[in-house]
């Protein structure tokens, strides 16, 4: 799990905090949103909007988790 804080808030990016989706039916596209749902054990569910971005981002540095 990741902890947020109350009043803070978290970015997730590529080289960072990131999720992957697996076993998707179809491709995801570029600028075309993703819906999804985030459970909190605090909150409960949460629902969100996830903006699809091209694969252009910067390689984390050595040693880093690499998907």
């Amino acid at each position: 799990g990741l902890e947020i804080k109350p009043g803070e808030t978290v970015t997730l990016k590529p080289g960072g905090y990131h999720l992957m989706f697996l076993d998707l039916k179809a491709p995801l596209k570029k600028g075309e949103p993703v819906k999804g749902t985030l459970s909190f054990e605090r909150a409960g569910t949460v629902a969100v909007e996830f903006g699809v971005e091209g694969m252009g981002a910067q390689a984390p540095a050595a040693g880093e988790h690499i998907h």
